[in-house]
């Protein structure tokens, strides 16, 4: 039985054999070139060299990994990084490996294409309105996580969740979802987040992050962007019209930046300041508006001094310069935006607390060797928009997750599921976490857990997702205990620059484990 940990090396080499059967062969070729100044049989990177490069041996991709020079020892470094790739699709050969996964997965497409005649119904109801994208005929029920379904979560007792539109800036009806914790006192004001998905996704995807804030005490508004999930494919002017010249619709396809700021305007709006259309004398809204939920339903419970916004990809991109632009925006956390800087019309403006993450494997994400004549530089994740903060003195933190993809930050639904690690999604969760207890909340133990050299529980009581599969049940992820430096990247530094440059590292993983 594979049980709640590392699975072993034989089921693990067996189920990605055909991958690293090409990989080798791949990695072999380029150790087979001579290194600079190595000639005969006996140099490292000789051919009789790269034949001893074997599959990998399958150490735990939550132990430690070693440090081989790519140079005097290729073939080693060459073997880890086998390894990693193996790693870099763990939670892709979970979902596989796994039946509690694979029975709840088939519920919920079953449910999934119940729902598609009804919104091909509602959409040749609305022929002036399209809203169908390529996410509906792929998962019309637009679910990621099987295990996180937002509906279910709240009928589990775990937060509360509800689903309306919105009216954005280019006037194109937004679909969102606004979570709360199961509990909120009377009189009790909670910080906000948003949340912006990436480019094709949409608001169920990221319900790991919107489902796990909500549970921690924030209020959570995460939408799809304009022409993605449910959401309007076109703007639309105030009478209803589409809003198109005859050069073409503005935001089409999405920037993500105007729906990005949308959704910070309207977690903020109230009924005497709804948003983005005022009713006129006898209370009636303009056409676009219709349906749609002209102020956030629980403005009196946001904490509109404690605002914080997130987004990965195409909408990490928007965050990080519409976090700095907007000085509403007290935190900012941004899920790979491609290693993509501040914009130049919101560098001017930079003051908001960024914690970015970056990964192993580059968008895209095709899990290519590495090249140990070829090392990737440490320090790339570093030189955009971490830098920027630094030299504005604003707090800034860069983390590499361990033989991470683009894809650890948005659960694309099974079996488009793209490759991913194991841990990348608790690891991200653990520090988006302690990043908004500590620049919104003021909570001391935030920044302990931002520089902790070991994981704490916080991550793990928020970890309902797929996982592992143990006695009959799937076991979700869970990082309590493990070193730090054992899960991030052997390849990219992880570095904080916080307290005004106060408290500092450039390499979080060479701090060793406690």
């Amino acid at each position: 039985m594979v049980r709640g940990g590392e699975m072993s090396g034989f089921r693990h080499r067996r189920s990605v054999a055909g991958l690293l059967s090409v990989v080798t062969l791949a990695v072999c070729a380029v150790v087979a070139a001579p290194a600079e100044g190595a000639s005969g049989p006996g140099s490292a990177a000789s051919g009789s060299a790269a034949a001893a490069v074997s599959p990998p041996s399958i150490f735990g991709c939550d132990e430690p990994a070693g440090d081989p020079d790519p140079r005097s020892d290729p073939i080693a470094w060459t073997q880890r990084d086998l390894e990693n790739i193996e790693c870099a699709t763990e939670r892709q050969q979970d979902e596989v490996d796994n039946p509690a996964f694979l029975r709840k997965w088939a519920q919920e497409d079953a449910r999934s294409l119940g729902l598609l005649p009804g919104f091909v119904a509602d959409q040749l109801a609305n022929p002036t309105r399209p809203h169908i994208s390529a996410t509906h005929w792929l998962a019309p029920a637009k679910v990621g996580d099987p295990f996180r379904v937002p509906e279910e979560w709240a009928a589990s007792g775990r937060g509360r969740q509800q689903r309306f539109t919105f009216v954005a800036s280019t006037g194109a009806q937004l679909t969102a979802r606004l979570f709360t914790p199961r509990v909120i006192k009377p009189g009790e004001r909670l910080p906000g987040l948003t949340m912006s998905p990436g480019l094709q996704s949409y608001n169920e995807v990221n319900a790991w992050f919107a489902e796990g804030m909500a549970e921690a005490g924030y209020m959570v508004l995460v939408i799809d962007p304009q022409g993605q999930g449910d959401s309007e494919n076109l703007p639309h002017k105030p009478d209803g019209s589409i809003d198109c010249s005859p050069a073409g619709c503005p935001d089409v396809p999405t920037s993500d930046k105007p729906d990005t700021q949308s959704a910070v305007d309207f977690l903020l709006s109230t009924p005497s300041a709804p948003f983005p259309y005022a009713p006129d004398a006898k209370g009636a809204y303009p056409a676009n508006a219709r349906g749609a939920l002209h102020y956030n339903p629980l403005w009196a419970h946001l904490d509109r001094s404690r605002i914080g916004i997130a987004g990965h990809s195409l909408g990490a991109m928007a965050v990080t310069s519409v976090g700095q632009s907007d000085p509403r925006v007290k935190a900012v956390v941004s899920y790979d935006n491609l290693d993509g800087s501040v914009a130049p019309w919101a560098a001017g403006h930079i003051h908001a607390p960024t914690l970015f993450f970056s990964v192993d494997y580059a968008f895209p994400s095709v899990l290519a060797p590495m090249n140990p004549l070829d090392p990737p530089n440490p320090d790339q994740h570093l030189l955009a928009a971490y830098r920027q903060l630094q030299h504005a003195g604003v707090d800034t933190m860069n983390v590499t997750t361990r033989a991470s993809t683009h894809y650890e930050f948005g659960y694309q639904p099974f079996p488009a599921s793209l490759q991913a690690s194991r841990y990348g999604e608790r690891v991200a969760f653990y520090y988006s976490l302690a990043w908004f207890d500590w620049y919104l909340r003021g909570d001391p133990s935030g920044l302990r857990r931002l520089t902790a050299r070991q994981y704490d529980g916080s991550s793990d009581a928020h970890s309902i997702g797929a996982g592992t599969y143990e006695d009959g049940q799937n076991v979700p992820y869970r990082i309590a205990g493990k070193c730090v430096s054992n899960l991030l990247s052997f390849y990219f530094h992880s570095a904080y620059w916080l307290d005004g440059g106060q408290i500092t590292s450039g390499d979080l993983r060479a701090r060793g484990c406690p």
